[in-house]
């Protein structure tokens, strides 16, 4: 990573915070996540899910639901439609 992609990372994180998992909503918000390993904390880049009215986490693409249990989220202030949010479920489940 060069120091400009650094930079602008940090200026990314500065501006779209992590949030604690007891402010997010199920309200189709597509949102990044930060997950937690022995190794230490990572996001998933480029992959982005939303949190369902059961209280689940689905991956959009490709659709999976996800089990483990991420520490925080960040918003990327884009809503999923219900009825696209089912087709990702069903996708999910048909895996």
């Amino acid at each position: 990573m060069t120091i400009k992609e650094r930079q602008e990372r940090e200026a990314h994180d500065r501006e779209n915070p992590w949030r604690p998992m007891s402010m997010a909503r199920a309200d189709g918000l597509i949102c990044d996540l930060l997950f937690d390993d022995m190794v230490g904390h990572f996001a998933t880049e480029a992959l982005q899910y939303f949190l369902d009215v059961d209280g689940r986490w689905y991956q959009i693409e490709p659709p999976r639901r996800i089990y483990e249990q991420p520490m925080n989220w960040r918003p990327s202030y884009v809503r999923m439609r219900p009825e696209r949010r089912r087709i990702v479920k069903q996708r999910s489940s048909a895996r």
